[in-house]
């Protein structure tokens, strides 16, 4: 990628003077090790583009700020290297990096750059100029415009240009052997038609065959004149082109103004740079003033405003409107012409405080180009002011100037066209976003008040206008009437139902569109005389109910720039649809709300739902909402239904209850039932005939959902009966509190790799099936499942209620869960899938049981040490090459109640003391095959030898343990004796083995 541009005054040869001497750096030796590593990158074959470009780009930063850097880079050939990159890499960013420092060691060095003559770099650094730029151009059609005629300048210019030069110190750098024509266009140029390559528009004499023949006959200071000037288009190109690429990827149409104007500031070498956008309505030009690093530039002020490229980010800091016509730009912008002006103040259509903005006051040549579309559409102009070389001297603007101007216009055009098409369609979006947002907010409030506010707001904004009055019909007194803004406060006025505009829309239900209110007879001025109201235009426009019936009037008064169009009556057409639908809802909700008080003040000191159900099985009263509202029923619906309509058929059973009462005159009573409507929920009823003349039904409901939401929510982590117990003895026993209880862990052995050889829905089938028989055998034992870590079960066996069975339990679900796992094998092993492992620790021990976790959320869990333990148990398990594992603790507390085998006595991960583990085989009274009972016997008296210190004892006894069943914990014991052997335990080894990891 092309190194990032230097800015002004920071030593770049190309764009500044060189850093004084208490800029620049010294060369260490450290510095010569760097330039001769980089330099060999440089002349390695096999390094890549990514490597060549590292070394450029620091070979250029040591180049350029120290002192000595360019001749120990020309001493070590670094000429001779950069030239044959240019030959034999085609890497477009090798070969633009390559030239940069070329660029650095030619203006550094007169031997370097003679070099460069000698070694025929002229011919190729131009070869890599077109290469470069046909390159760049390949990937810029997008900025392209079909080829037209080619390039003509006028022969008749509508208005002379001053072409003397305005004192003996401003002059053009003559030295150059290609600098433009020697009088520049006047205003009155045409825009350049035609798609030139950047290559043939600005260096066309250089690739002439006179060229080669001129250049040999130059002296040497000529010469490095042509090698300087080359150099500088060459970055100048490489600019533009990456300007290009770069801006039009922004979606921000300042951002990408600024950028532009920052990089003409640049490229064009100009102390100040105009970037003025065209008012498509009045031809005004305005000026975009930004911000750059403290210091506010015209479109971009490089000289008298300072600073530098600044941030490209953000709004201008200010915008300054200039009337059609005015100054130099304005005329170009009226002609759609490009100017190129010399002594411009002494123009006649030089405007000082709009040709001159930013700079001292001295404006002494102008280049202007307009900005185009590519159908041709002005959108504005592009102005530079006061050119002047790296020296400071003033100089005026040529040929390859206008053409870069050119450029950079007409990427300027394409990417203000774009953006604002781009902006048109967001704004087209956002206002159906809000049509759309709006209409769903509506139907948040049946307050009426609140709701027509909330329609007038909605409609401000999405019309941008600057009131909107809301009339609402009033029947009985044939009136409209609304809520407006007064003098001092908010102020009812009520008009006659056919009075002034919105009379008008209401009686005749179509809409006006009015862009002069006082020029039309239909409008009453009588409420901006109340109110001290100006009306300049209004939209009004009638608000009709599902029966297309005018219900009232929507009334947008006053648009921001302008009057309201066609687009804006669609968009407050389908708003005020939405609006009536509101409305009525909110109406028919008054009249609801009306009713239910009524009700509520009858039934308001009972707590249950009452409803009572007269002859005809038509709701008579009711006085609680839930019952209808777990139903998904209106009340409206219920009252002006049979029972049987909203009851529902999934609630057959408390209809035929209903009915039944109601026929035979028997009090019925239920409890626990299961309500289904829009929401599930659990009821107790009891269901009485109405005692007197009118035959009818009561029904008393009460909500017990709560109730049976915290069993069901129990039963999550325990046996239904367990949690019906829960509630029943001692719902007090969730509180925090220490209890000894038995902890079980279990985890699926490599499951990340398993993981990875199967499809994501396999993965969550295998975890459901495992986690299922995991959770049923939980259950079954009566234990509490605790949590799920990923592939891992956290269970506990104690709590809530603490027993003298609960290790044994744990015990038990290990032992089902293992018989559980043989059977889902079987059946993944004749699937032909893989089969699984598992490994299970169980310890028992003292822990704080209860709600654990924030006040915002928390869960009920144990936490302690002997939590932990469980957890390395559990762990060990795959060391020693089994499924099951539990700790002395355990054992104690089950007695002989299992068969199990004493594994090792070791000290975990995060603990001091060493604890005795035992591999759990069995239930007491299971029978054991013979192979599986000699390796346990082996195995223990392995185990003896190892804890006598005797390993190669051990080993003989370990071995036969592993030849006999391929017994796990013999081949680990077996492994860690051999170890022993070659390197022996400290003298006050106790048997005792410290796990590694968790």
């Amino acid at each position: 990628m092309p190194r990032p541009s230097r800015e002004k005054g920071k030593g770049s040869p190309s764009t500044g003077s060189p850093p004084t001497a208490k800029e620049r750096k010294m060369l260490y030796s450290s510095d010569f090790a760097a330039i001769e590593k980089h330099l060999s990158v440089l002349t390695d074959e096999e390094c890549g583009g990514d490597q060549y470009l590292e070394a450029l780009n620091s070979l250029i930063v040591i180049a350029e700020e120290h002192d000595g850097a360019v001749d120990a880079l020309f001493d070590r050939g670094a000429v001779t290297i950069l030239l044959g990159l240019l030959e034999h890499k085609n890497d477009v960013d090798v070969q633009i990096n390559a030239c940069a420092l070329l660029q650095v060691l030619a203006s550094g060095s007169e031997v370097a750059m003679a070099t460069v003559f000698k070694q025929n770099g002229i011919p190729l650094i131009l070869n890599t100029i077109q290469t470069i730029s046909k390159a760049r151009l390949g990937s810029m059609q997008m900025l392209r415009i079909p080829k037209k005629k080619s390039f003509h300048t006028s022969s008749d210019a509508l208005l002379p240009a001053t072409l003397e030069h305005r004192d003996a110190t401003m002059h053009n750098n003559t030295s150059h052997l290609h600098q433009g024509p020697s009088q520049p266009p006047a205003i009155g140029a045409s825009m350049d038609p035609t798609e030139e390559s950047l290559v043939t528009g600005l260096l066309p004499a250089y690739f002439t065959p006179q060229f080669l023949d001129q250049f040999d006959a130059m002296d040497k200071s000529s010469r490095m004149d042509v090698v300087r000037h080359l150099l500088l288009l060459f970055e100048k190109i490489d600019k533009l082109l990456a300007v290009s690429s770069c801006i039009s990827l922004d979606v921000n149409l300042e951002n990408a103004l600024k950028q532009i104007v920052l990089e003409a500031e640049l490229m064009m070498q100009a102390e100040t740079v105009h970037l003025y956008i065209m008012n498509p309505n009045t031809g005004e030009l305005i000026l975009k003033e930004f911000d750059i690093e403290g210091n506010t530039q015209h479109g971009v002020d490089g000289g008298s405003g300072g600073g530098g490229r600044g941030d490209a980010s953000g709004e201008p800091d200010s915008e300054v409107c200039f009337p059609a016509g005015t100054g130099i730009a304005g005329y170009c912008a009226q002609h759609e012409v490009m100017a190129n002006v010399r002594d411009a103040m002494n123009h006649e259509h030089f405007d000082p405080n709009m040709d001159a903005r930013g700079t001292n006051g001295v404006a002494f040549s102008i280049l202007c180009a307009p900005i185009k579309t590519r159908d041709n559409h002005m959108k504005g102009v592009l102005q530079v002011v006061n050119k002047a070389g790296f020296d400071g001297t003033p100089m005026y603007f040529n040929e390859e100037d206008e053409f870069l101007l050119r450029k950079l216009a007409k990427t300027a055009g394409i990417i203000i066209n774009n953006m604002q098409m781009y902006e048109t369609m967001r704004n087209t979006q956002k206002k159906v976003e809000v049509l759309l947002e709006t209409t769903r907010s509506l139907g948040s409030t049946l307050e009426l008040d609140q709701l027509i506010r909330m329609i007038m707001d909605a409609a401000k904004g999405l019309l941008n206008a600057d009131r909107c009055t809301l009339f609402l019909t009033d029947a009985e007194k044939k009136q409209l009437r609304a809520h407006i803004q007064g003098r001092e406060s908010i102020q009812e006025i009520r008009l006659a139902i056919n009075a002034g505009i919105a009379g008008h829309v209401f009686t005749t239900g179509s809409s006006v569109n009015i862009p002069d209110a006082y020029r039309d007879p239909r409008f009453n001025p009588e409420v901006d005389r109340q109110t001290g109201y100006v009306t300049r235009n209004i939209l009004c426009m009638p608000i009709k109910n599902i029966h297309g019936e005018a219900i009232g009037v929507t009334q947008m008064i006053n648009k921001a720039n302008g009057p309201f169009f066609p687009e804006d009556e669609r968009l407050l057409s389908s708003f005020s649809a939405q609006a009536a639908v509101a409305i009525e809802k909110s109406q028919l909700f008054k009249k609801t709300e009306n009713m239910r008080a009524y009700l509520q003040s009858i039934l308001s000191s009972i707590t249950s739902c009452v409803i009572t159900l007269d002859n005809s099985m038509m709701t008579n009263t009711i006085n609680r909402d839930w019952f209808i509202n777990a139903l998904g029923v209106t009340r409206e619906f219920v009252t002006q239904n049979t029972v049987d309509k909203w009851i529902g058929e999934k609630n057959s059973h408390l209809l035929n209850d209903i009915l039944k009462v109601y026929q035979q005159g028997t009090p019925l009573y239920s409890t626990e039932y299961e309500l289904k409507g829009k929401t599930s929920m659990y009821i107790n009823y009891q269901i009485m005939p109405l005692i007197g003349e009118n035959k009818g039904v009561v029904m008393v409901l009460d909500d017990i959902s709560s109730e049976k939401r915290a069993v069901m929510t129990l039963g999550r982590y325990m046996s239904p009966a367990l949690a019906k117990q829960v509630m029943e003895e001692d719902g007090n026993q969730l509180g925090g509190k220490r209890k000894k209880v038995a902890i079980l862990f279990s985890d699926i052995r490599s499951f990340t790799t398993l993981a990875e050889s199967m499809e994501p829905h396999e993965v969550v089938d295998l975890l459901n099936a495992h986690f299922s028989d995991a959770v049923n055998a939980i259950m079954a034992e009566q234990g509490i499942l605790d949590k799920y870590i990923g592939d891992a079960v956290m269970a506990v066996f104690g709590v809530p209620f603490v027993s003298e069975e609960d290790s044994t339990h744990a015990c038990s679900t290990a032992l089902r869960m293992q018989a559980s796992l043989a059977v889902l094998n079987e059946k993944r092993a004749s699937a032909g899938k893989k089969t699984v492992k598992i490994g299970i620790g169980v310890n028992t021990g003292m822990v704080l049981s209860g709600n654990i976790g924030s006040t915002k959320r928390m869960e009920f869990s144990c936490i302690g040490d002997a939590v932990n333990l469980a957890s390395r148990t559990e762990g060990l398990t795959k060391a020693y090459g089994l499924t099951i594992l539990i700790t002395e603790n355990t054992l104690i507390e089950t007695g002989d109640n299992f068969i199990t085998r004493e594994i090792d006595s070791v000290i975990v991960t995060g603990k001091s003391n060493k604890v005795n583990i035992y591999e759990l085989m069995g239930k007491k009274g299971d029978e054991l095959p013979p192979k599986v009972l000699e390796a346990c016997r082996l195995y223990a008296e392995g185990l003896k030898q190892y804890r006598k210190r005797n390993f190669s004892g051990a080993v003989d006894l370990f071995g036969k343990a592993v030849e006999v069943a391929k017994d796990g914990p013999s081949k680990t014991m077996l492994a860690r004796c051999k170890k022993y052997l070659e390197e022996p335990p400290p003298e006050n080894w106790n048997g005792v083995y410290v796990a590694e990891g968790k």
